[in-house]
């Protein structure tokens, strides 16, 4: 029998890089923006990143002798999540499985360990063959939080030589090999296929980055491919595609995610208000508002307050505004806080009502996250419209400083309680017990109506970036209350503090629940993974089973559930991205992307806008806003679901569509 011959896949000399850093983004901008660093970045994807990671980069090219290297330049001290956040670049394609991957690496700092990866699936789940502190070779697995050797032996290295690491993967099996002599045998892979990766926990070179696959593997790839491409192009077929219905052009007041939705004037009619942050001090840890515009849907200036900021307008944290009827009036207000005061405006007119000063600053040393103590007053960090004394009265204010304080206020705009705790970054209120008295959600704690705390979850090392509650699992009759609750991953609990799920998947960001998988009894839940190792996204269902995990390779996600078709299900949108973005059913396939006509990508929303009871799509940045709905609009459907309500907007808020008895 004819031995098939090989293909090469991978031959990277890095001759199309520029010399100097690869472009990143070490911030929290993606968390709910798309915006990927600007420039080349050839095959390559780079999958981890931490906060410590600010100012500085992982990767750069250089030219020495003339032949192009790879270099990680993160010194050991700079990496403190080395197991889970070490500096990786990946390539290739998820469905290969048997191949030959090497490269030659050299060490700088031979403390640690460099290498290559193989049968790469996320960044929490991969091999990596790997020289290591200059005295063995290793086989690492990763999986999940862990990163543990599974095969060893002594090899002596240093830092003045380059090495050629070489693996042969076929099924379980992987041959280890440097300078062609085999170092390790190992026959138990249990990851069955997947991409080639680099990565190092110390300053290191690599260089001559090669994939060969058999004629044989490779056909089995290509049919495996092109199945399904057909079968996503028949399910594409199945829902109406992206028709545009509007553009706006924002001209000098255009703003990023901080826009607030809500009838301002009156007459029905949803209308926006954007908000342009400016600094207020150089460590940009404190925003305040620079400039509001009120606008209708044709674009039309209804009123503006402040001045048109300069600055970038993508902001990393909330703005302190609302629109509500805030006074019982049957009109809606805009509440805000501006110049160290909570402020009442008129919504037609934006004329102020009535104001008071924002809390006093507080520092204790018993509790903090962060101190963030800069003014004798609070800037505002963000506001919520809360109904701690039922529906039928007036509402009351919650407003809370970045991570530590949190306060009510009455419609009067006097203090009613405070709480030094763990606030996350927005609570969330609901009529929990159901005596018609909203309940709070502040990070890990339960706060009853009357503003005592309950209960709250020990144990808990971090914050709390979205939370959701609901009736999703179908084998459990009362509410849920779910937390995308950073480095203490996803988490949800009863109405009594008891954990029913906690999962560990880096630091989880993004939380929303919808009726994704309609064969499925009950309601999904969706969660997003950013700190560490950004860009992966899981489903469990309404159990708290995990369906799956995908390492979307792009950040942004706001995973908002969409009533796009309007028989009850939900699909879930990603970005407004032509490449990376679109909505995506529970399978995690793209079934509705975007059109390639040139919109902004920046933000998106979904939210009824045309009265058929489904979902129409925004997306926009400074300058325009693009409005998209389905090509069948307008429609006869069923009643729209229940969604986030409008007075209460933020960029940390979990998403939900609940239907009738939900």
């Amino acid at each position: 029998m004819a031995v098939s011959a090989l293909i090469r896949l991978i031959d990277e000399q890095f001759r199309s890089f520029p010399v100097g850093v690869l472009p990143h983004d070490y911030t929290a901008v993606g968390e709910y923006h798309y915006r990927p660093a600007s420039g080349h970045m050839g095959i390559w994807f780079e999958p981890n990143r931490d906060t410590s990671w600010g100012g500085k980069y992982c990767w750069v090219i250089r030219s020495v002798d003339g032949v192009r290297h790879l270099e990680q330049s993160l010194s050991p001290e700079d990496l403190p999540w080395a197991s889970t956040t070490c500096p990786l670049l990946a390539a290739g394609d998820a469905e290969w499985a048997d191949y030959t991957a090497a490269a030659t690496v050299r060490p700088l700092f031979a403390r640690h360990w460099c290498g290559i990866g193989f049968r790469y699936q996320s960044a929490r789940q991969y091999y990596l063959f790997a020289i290591d502190s200059g005295k063995r070779a290793c086989l690492y697995r990763k999986n999940e939080e862990s990163f543990d050797v599974v095969a060893s032996a002594d090899f002596v290295s240093d830092t003045d030589h380059s090495y050629r690491l070489q693996v042969q993967v076929k099924g379980p099996h992987v041959i280890c090999f440097i300078d062609d002599a085999v170092v390790l045998d190992y026959k138990k892979l249990d990851l069955p296929k997947g991409k080639v990766l680099v990565s190092a926990w110390e300053p290191s070179r690599f260089t001559d980055i090669t994939v060969d696959m058999s004629e044989d593997s490779y056909a089995a790839v290509s049919e495996t491919n092109a199945a399904k491409r057909a079968a996503l192009a028949d399910k594409q077929k199945q829902y109406p595609a992206m028709r545009l219905a509007k553009i706006l052009d924002f001209k000098d007041f255009g703003t990023a995610r901080s826009i607030r939705f809500g009838d301002l004037t009156g007459n029905g009619q949803l209308d926006m208000l954007l908000i342009q942050p400016a600094d207020t001090l150089s460590n940009h840890d404190e925003t305040t508002i620079g400039c509001m515009t009120a606008c209708d849907f044709h674009g039309h200036m209804l009123w503006q307050i402040g001045e048109v900021q300069t600055r970038d307008p993508v902001e990393c944290k909330d703005m302190p505004c609302q629109i509500a009827d805030f006074n019982g009036d049957g009109q809606n207000e805009v509440i805000y806080c501006s110049d160290f005061k909570i402020i009442v405006a008129d919504g037609k007119t934006g004329r102020t009502i009535k104001s008071a000063p924002t809390p006093f600053a507080v520092y204790t040393e018993e509790y903090t996250i962060a101190r963030n103590v800069n003014y004798t007053r609070i800037s505002g960090d963000s506001l919520r419209i809360v109904y701690p004394n039922g529906r039928n009265a007036l509402p009351c204010l919650l407003i809370k400083d970045r991570y530590n304080n949190l306060w009510l206020y009455d419609n009067d705009l006097r203090e009613v309680w405070h709480h030094a705790l763990n606030t996350g970054h927005f609570p969330m209120s609901f009529d929990i017990n159901g005596d018609g008295k909203e309940e709070i959600i502040a990070g890990h704690s339960y706060i009853n109506s009357a503003g005592a705390i309950k209960w709250s979850l020990p144990g808990m090392e971090c914050h709390t970036d979205e939370i959701i509650i609901g009736k999703w699992n179908p084998d459990y009759e009362g509410y849920l209350i779910g937390l995308a609750s950073g480095e203490d991953g996803i988490v949800i609990t009863d109405t009594e503090g008891r954990i029913v799920l906690q999962d560990h998947i880096g630091h989880a960001q993004r939380i929303s629940v919808g009726n994704y998988r309609p064969d499925l009894t009950g309601l999904e839940v969706c969660v997003t993974t950013y700190w560490r190792n950004p860009g992966i996204i899981t489903l469990y269902d309404g159990k708290g089973a995990k369906l799956w995990v995908n390492e979307h390779s792009a950040n942004g996600n706001v995973i908002a559930p969409v009533n796009w078709v309007g028989d009850g299900s939900d699909l879930l949108l990603y970005s407004a991205s032509v490449t990376h973005g679109g909505l995506y059913d529970g399978f995690g396939d793209l079934v509705v992307p975007f059109p390639a006509d040139g919109h902004p990508e920046l933000c998106c929303e979904a939210m009824d806008l045309f009265g058929d009871n489904r979902d129409e799509l925004l997306v926009w940045d400074r300058n325009k806003m693009y409005i998209y709905t389905q090509a069948d609009s307008p429609k006869a459907t069923a009643a729209a679901p229940t969604k986030y309500p409008h007075e209460n907007g933020s960029n940390y808020r979990g998403e939900y569509a609940y239907r009738e008895g939900e």
